[in-house]
This record gives structure tokens, C-alpha cells and sequence, in this order.
């Protein structure tokens, strides 16, 4: 009696502990695949800020949103804070989170606006903002939509809220929920929860491809949404 009550009681502690390791990601420091060691790198964008890349595949990435409020030939982004103003546009425009560059640029870098895509100046020399077929490479190596997001956010930092599924994240990609800002309100929404990335594939003259990861699954999603929203960039090598 005594050995069936110990084997219960493990049974249920080893299911715990299964049912914790599918829904959260370990926290350890991060270790990269060793086929993906050997292009990690550095990029500089026009405006001086330095960011992390990663080999993915055939693939160079970004390792860090976009940050700059220069486009690569040094014309200024316009910074758009009022709502309404932001809600009516049709020309470049960016932002940070909630209009506060000091809490939220280093982390989750800057929000654009489709038209500052359509520039094609916005990456640095060298590089663009990734279209739709280079975020379906990356979502193929990955192993598909239904998995790719869970081996694309950082779990090594407290910004995604839990759950946070992930699956092996040794990419080096450190995806963040930064949020995004609408079209028809010009409000900010779902910060810590998604993160939104521009395509630099148009659908027609109102709607762009974006993608995004949520803090709920490991799905890599595919969305049309308004040119006028406000989404996160990577760039990728040419």
C-alpha cells in the first residue's frame, strides 16, 4: 500500500513537471546551435545603433527590432505622437511604444508605419525589410507556421507574459512582444503579449503582410492588415 501510494504521488509530481515544461521555456542562459555559432555578427544602421545579427539557414538576420528614425539616406522619419494625426496618415511615419522612447526603444526598438517600408531606405545599406517569402524561408527551416514561433521568442528575458510556449530556442532570433499601434484609432495595443513585424509585401493599396508570434501558442501567423497600422522591423541580408 505504501509503494502504490509513493508511485501515485510520483506519477503526479512527473506530470507536473511534463505539463510545466510544455507551457513555459527554460530561463537558462542561451546556447545557440553550433551550425549557427559562426555568423553571429554586428550591423550599424545610418543613426549610429549597433545591432546583434544571426545566421539562420541560408538566412542573415537581424537579432533586434529596427531602431532608427532615419531612412539609409539620412531623410528624417517623421515621429507621429498624436493619435488622430497617426490614424489619417499615408506617408512614412514611426514611433515608439506608447510615445515613450526612454521605456520602450532599447528593448522593443521603433514602430513604422507601411509607407516607411515602401521607402525602401529604411534598412541599412546591404540589407531590407524582409518580404513575405523570406519570413516563409525562415518558417520552413523552422519546421513550419505551427511550430516557428516557439523557436523564435526570447525566454530568456521576463518581457513575453505567460504562458509562453516555445519549443528548442537556439536561433538567436530573440523575437519581443512589442506591440503594435492601430490604424483607426492611433491607440497602442497588446504590449507583452505580441509582437508584430512587418513584410515589405504589399497586397494592394491599403493592405501590407505582416507577421506575428503571440505569448499564447508557437504559431508564426500571417495577417493583412492596414498600411496605416504601426509593426516592428527586421532586416535581413540582401
Amino acid at each position: 500500500m505504501k509503494f502504490l501510494s509513493r508511485h501515485i504521488i510520483l506519477k503526479y509530481l512527473l506530470s507536473g513537471c511534463l505539463l510545466f515544461c510544455f507551457y513555459s521555456c527554460d530561463t537558462s542562459e542561451p546556447i545557440l546551435s553550433p551550425d549557427y555559432t559562426g555568423q553571429i555578427g554586428q550591423l550599424t544602421d545610418i543613426q549610429g545603433n549597433v545591432y546583434k545579427t544571426i545566421g539562420i539557414g541560408s538566412q542573415i538576420w537581424m537579432a533586434e527590432n529596427l531602431k532608427t528614425t532615419l531612412l539609409n539616406d539620412t531623410s528624417p522619419i517623421p515621429v507621429v505622437i498624436n493619435d488622430s494625426i497617426w490614424a489619417k496618415l499615408q506617408s512614412s511615419a514611426c514611433c515608439w511604444y506608447n510615445n515613450d522612447s526612454i521605456l520602450y526603444k532599447n528593448i522593443y526598438g521603433t514602430l513604422y508605419n507601411f509607407y516607411a517600408i515602401d521607402s525602401g531606405l529604411l534598412c541599412p545599406t546591404g540589407w531590407h525589410v524582409p518580404y513575405d517569402s523570406d519570413w516563409s524561408t525562415l518558417e520552413s527551416f523552422l519546421g513550419g507556421s505551427d511550430i516557428a514561433g516557439g523557436k523564435l521568442k526570447d525566454y530568456y528575458t521576463p518581457y513575453w507574459r505567460d504562458p509562453n510556449p516555445c519549443l528548442e530556442n537556439n536561433y538567436g532570433f530573440y523575437a519581443l512582444p512589442g506591440g503594435e499601434r492601430l490604424n483607426y484609432s492611433g491607440n497602442f495595443f497588446q504590449i507583452g503579449e505580441s509582437g508584430f513585424w512587418w513584410t515589405k509585401t504589399g497586397k494592394n493599396d491599403f493592405y501590407a503582410y505582416s507577421r506575428s508570434m503571440s505569448y499564447s501558442d508557437k504559431l508564426l501567423r500571417t495577417y493583412e492588415i492596414s498600411k496605416k497600422r504601426g509593426c516592428s522591423v527586421r532586416c535581413i541580408k540582401d
